[in-house]
C-alpha cells in the first residue's frame, strides 16, 4: 500500500468548492407558485397577482433557519443504542424586524388584521384581535453570492407565522420587533422529498 493510499480515501470523490457566501438573503412570503414544478419536478419560487400580492420584508438582522426534529433511539439490550429513528417537524425562519413600515406588510408580521387606508385622512389601519390560524403564506429567501447573479434560494410552501413578537422602543435607536419568527410545515400536497421546502442553486458557470 502506499502513502497516498494510506492516507486518504481513493475512488470517485467529491470536493466542496471554495465559495463562501455571506450577509442576509433576500426574503419575500405570500404570492403563488411559480414553477409548479419545473422541468426536473421541483416545486419553487413565487410570484405575486393581484388578489395574492408577495410581500418584500425590509431591514431585518440576525436571520436564521432552524430545523425542528424529533428523534427516538432505537435500543437493544445486548449493545444499547443501535439507530437513532428522525422525524422532521417543521423547519423555522427567524429574524429581529427594523422596517416597520408599510402596515399591509406589517400586519402579516405581528398577525394582525386586514389594513384599512384611508386616502382622505392619510391614514393606514389593522387591528390586533383574535389570531387567524387558518392563514398560510409561501415564503421564498434568496442570496446572490458573486458578480455574475449566482444565487441559492429556498421556498417554502406552507409557512405561517408563529411565537409572540416584542416591540422595542429604546430611546436614539431604531425601534425593533424581535422574535419573528416564520414556520414552515409539510405540504402533503408536494413530494415527500420536498414538503418542507426546496433549495435552489444557480450557477452556469460551475453547473454544466
Amino acid at each position: 500500500m502506499t502513502l497516498a493510499n494510506a492516507c486518504a480515501p481513493t475512488g470517485t470523490i467529491t470536493t466542496q468548492e471554495d465559495i463562501f457566501i455571506e450577509g442576509g438573503p433576500e426574503f419575500w412570503f405570500g404570492g403563488v407558485p411559480k414553477y409548479n414544478p419545473d422541468s426536473d419536478g421541483f416545486y419553487w419560487g413565487i410570484t405575486g397577482t393581484a388578489n395574492t400580492p408577495a410581500y418584500k420584508v425590509g431591514c431585518y438582522e440576525d436571520f436564521r433557519f432552524r430545523d425542528n426534529i424529533t428523534m427516538n433511539d432505537v435500543s437493544c439490550d445486548q449493545i444499547g443504542v443501535k439507530q437513532t429513528i428522525q422525524k422532521r417537524n417543521f423547519v423555522d425562519v427567524t429574524f429581529t424586524l427594523k422596517s416597520l413600515l408599510p402596515f399591509t406588510v406589517l400586519t402579516h408580521l405581528l398577525k394582525g388584521g386586514a389594513v384599512t387606508q384611508n386616502a382622505t385622512e392619510g391614514t393606514e389601519k389593522f387591528g390586533l384581535g383574535e389570531i387567524d390560524n387558518t392563514i398560510f403564506h409561501m415564503c421564498f429567501w434568496s442570496r446572490i453570492y458573486n458578480s455574475d447573479g449566482d444565487c441559492i434560494n429556498w421556498t417554502g410552501h406552507r409557512c405561517q407565522f408563529v411565537d409572540a413578537w416584542e416591540l422595542a422602543t429604546p430611546w436614539g435607536q431604531p425601534w425593533t420587533v424581535s422574535n419573528i419568527i416564520m414556520r414552515c410545515f409539510a405540504d402533503d400536497a408536494k413530494p415527500d422529498a420536498q414538503q418542507f421546502g426546496t433549495m435552489i442553486r444557480y450557477d452556469p458557470s460551475v453547473i454544466h
